[in-house]
């Protein structure tokens, strides 16, 4: 008899459900946005391969959604696909490439699929998604430090950011030191978005 493991939700899962975690606020665009950022945040080929095989799956969740919302008119849908396997979608050049990179490695130099495609880590290190993932989380705790932090200062123009450190430390369950080295690390990708 196999056991299912219960695990607790993901700082990212948790900032989705409070941002409303709506289906309907899905942006394909953001979401590709988000993957060039995460492959030029560690710009490895694995990572490059992780955050394109993300990207392809962005864009089977949008058209996805927009087939539920019945976007399509029903000659285009799919029972099994979804949408006809012949429906031409746009996908970014370097999500292509990255794909088509790992598997001429795998076809032609030889190399195991987990190597090729750069996802496995190798001798004693953990799987590209591992980093990515916990990258992900520490990412969604700043950006819920600088919402409550905007909120807070909203209200008083002198709210402290420990103030939010301590809140942050309580409620993803980690040291305020681990919070204060997240905010460090991500805290002035918010600013930088603000001034575009």
């Amino acid at each position: 008899m196999t056991r299912k493991t219960v695990r607790s939700a993901r700082p990212s899962e948790v900032l989705i459900d409070e941002l409303g975690g709506d289906q309907n606020l899905w942006d394909l665009d953001k979401h590709l946005t988000g993957c060039l950022t995460g492959y030029q945040a560690d710009p490895k080929f694995g990572t490059l391969v992780y955050f394109a095989l993300e990207a392809l799956w962005g864009i089977k969740r949008e058209f996805e959604m927009r087939a539920k919302a019945g976007k399509f008119d029903l000659e285009q849908l799919d029972e099994v696909w979804i949408i006809a396997p012949t429906t031409s979608v746009p996908v970014p050049w370097i999500w292509i490439v990255a794909l088509a990179t790992a598997w001429s490695r795998y076809e032609h130099d030889g190399e195991p699929l987990g190597e090729a495609f750069g996802l496995e880590g190798g001798q004693g290190k953990p799987p590209i998604k591992n980093k990515q993932a916990q990258q992900l989380d520490e990412r969604a705790i700043v950006h819920w430090m600088r919402t409550k932090l905007q909120d807070a200062r909203a209200e008083d123009p002198k709210a402290r950011i420990e103030d939010i450190v301590q809140g942050a430390a309580e409620k993803f369950n980690k040291s305020d030191g681990t919070i204060r080295r997240y905010w460090q690390r991500f805290a002035h990708l918010g600013r930088l978005r603000q001034t575009e």
